[in-house]
């Protein structure tokens, strides 16, 4: 190669915004960022550190029970270790070092997690962008609400380790352009690696990203590539990750749309799901009021979805010839949260975890209005800055106090999201636990009206029937959940049991029969069947049963004592 032609591809190289202050081709440039903002970095640890503080005190909630308090293999190394996960591992040693029923530390290391992230992101904001840039952006992005899910709600941790490792590997990526030095290309590697690691599902916006600051700041990079190669690899690593996340995505998908999620189909309407979607996550990122857990109130109307959808794709195209700076920020918004937008029901319709990392492109975006309001006006600015701050901050504190316990996480998402049979259902368990039962009838039976054939409310209600001694109306509503879902076995299990406990034998009989014909390879179908059959005086039926649910499981302790009695008394 040519002195000059290599000397054209250098200068090339460093067609980027020379005013940030990282100097390429200097891996300690990392480390220069750091050194002359560590002020200005320690000063926002220390204010999102009192941001957050009152979210310290919050509880387990929600999903937060089945994957550390009620998981029995939370403390299995083995089992823990086994598939490589970040987050696995993560709570493995969480469990160990913490133990699982004072949920304080969970809390303080998902507070740790995201001041990491907010340090990575202002040294990939302070390599892209100039300084003033990075402060605003960070400013924003730290006291932003909408980032309170991912991080108040300690099953949210995948969505703050999953970008730490992401971004990192885009800064790798954008040294690498800079400096062509291949040691960020091995950290690239890395990266993505640890990346896979906490989040494989989130991963690929890596592509999407790296394509979005190619085409915003390095469009030189189409003239040295050749396409079709890289295609190909794309393709193929597309197909290869496809293979072996494939069980995982079936059991998303089964999980996403089954029960009361069920639909005809297992695929969004596009010309629904992109507008609505899209409009939604704009409205909360400007306007964050209607913050939930489940979000299904889209009070826009489906014209004003597709013009707010439209208006952002236009200007998406404007800003790529005007302002790459506004491009890619407005880009990354949705580069980011693409993995979660899937066509495929793998994730809900609109979650504000799945916008936490997206929303850095949005922060950039008003700081970018920002910096040229300050040029004009810079009381003005200041101002501006403060006064969305300081709001920001506010709903913020009001956010986390929504997630301090699991009733005032229910009791927000009825009042944000009335529609959801979910959230009725869900806050009906809850006053379950609290054991205020006619509040937990209500909650079970709104949850009914919401979505007439949601066959788990109908068999939560009876179970509270059932606790209330009135067993009528829990007989009732067992029926209903089973008219709607004819396989759910445990209504038929709580049948049996009032049936015995009214001495219905026709009913019991039926009721045993159905059970067996359900489930017949589950040893507690046979073992019910063999206590059935006893309680009616048949021991010796009883004890060919028991026989035939100690066949299928030998160590079911159950079925094994009630042999023994069996055997006793005969």
């Amino acid at each position: 190669m040519s002195q000059k032609k290599l000397k054209k591809e250098r200068v090339m190289a460093k067609v980027v915004d020379k005013q940030s202050s990282y100097d390429p081709g200097e891996f300690e440039g990392i480390i220069k960022i750091l050194r002359s903002n560590w002020i200005f970095l320690l000063g926002v640890c220390v204010m999102t550190i009192l941001l957050y503080l009152n979210s310290l005190h919050g509880h387990f909630v929600s999903d937060d029970y089945a994957s550390i308090t009620q998981n029995p293999t939370v403390t299995n190394f083995g089992l823990m270790f086994s598939g490589l996960n970040m987050v696995s591992i993560i709570t493995y040693l969480g469990a160990v070092l913490f133990g699982v029923t004072n949920p304080f530390m969970w809390h303080v290391l998902s507070l740790f997690l995201y001041i990491v992230f907010l340090i990575v992101s202002f040294i990939f904001l302070d390599i892209v962008f100039k300084k003033r840039i990075a402060i605003i952006t960070t400013l924003l992005f730290a006291t932003h609400p909408i980032h309170v899910e991912a991080i108040s709600w300690i099953s949210g941790k995948p969505y703050l380790l999953g970008p730490i490792f992401i971004l990192l590997s885009l800064i790798y990526f954008v040294l690498y352009l800079r400096s062509r030095n291949k040691r960020y290309l091995w950290l690239l590697v890395l990266g993505i690696l640890l990346s896979l690691s906490a989040d494989k599902v989130r991963t690929p916006s890596l592509l999407f990203l790296i394509l979005v600051y190619v085409l915003a700041f390095d469009r030189w990079v189409f003239k040295k590539v050749n396409f079709l190669k890289v295609l190909g690899i794309v393709i193929s690593a597309g197909i290869l990750f496809t293979i072996l996340l494939w069980p995982m995505i079936v059991n998303r998908v089964t999980s996403v749309n089954s029960g009361y999620n069920q639909s005809d189909s297992i695929f969004y309407n596009p010309f629904f799901q992109y507008p609505t979607a899209i409009a939604k996550y704009l409205q909360l990122l400007f306007i964050p009021i209607d913050l939930t857990l489940y979000h299904t109130m889209y009070i826009f109307p489906v014209w004003l979805n597709w013009f707010i959808f439209l208006v952002f794709i236009i200007s998406l195209i404007y800003f790529y010839f005007k302002n790459p700076k506004l491009f890619f920020s407005l880009a990354f918004i949705f580069a980011a949260t693409a993995p979660s937008m899937a066509p495929v029901k793998v994730s809900w319709l609109v979650a504000e975890r799945y916008v936490f990392f997206g929303s850095l492109g949005f922060c950039v975006f008003i700081a970018l209005l920002l910096e040229k309001l300050y040029s004009k006006q810079l009381i003005v600015g200041t101002v501006v800055l403060s006064l969305i701050v300081t709001l920001f901050c506010y709903r913020t504190y009001i956010r986390n106090i929504d997630w301090q316990t699991n009733h005032n996480l229910w009791v927000n998402t009825c009042q944000v999201s009335p529609n959801s049979h979910n959230a009725w259902n869900n806050i009906g368990d809850d006053y379950d636990k609290l054991k205020d039962y006619p509040d937990a009838i209500k909650g079970f039976t709104q949850s009914t009206v919401v979505k007439p054939d949601y066959a788990d409310a109908y068999h939560n209600r009876a179970n509270i029937f059932f606790k209330m001694g009135r067993l009528d109306l829990a007989r009732d509503s067992y029926m209903m959940a089973l008219n709607y879902s004819p396989g759910l076995y445990h209504s038929y299990l709580s049948l049996i049991q009032i049936d015995l406990m009214e001495k219905n034998a026709p009913l019991v009989v039926e009721h045993v029969k159905k059970l067996l014909d359900l489930q017949p390879n589950n040893p507690q179908s046979w073992y019910v069947a063999a206590v059935v059959s006893a309680q009616m005086g048949n021991k010796q039926q009883a004890i060919e049963l028991v026989q035939k649910a100690l066949s299928i499981d030998p160590n079911y302790s159950l079925a094994s004592n009630l042999l023994q009695q069996l055997s006793i008394a005969k």
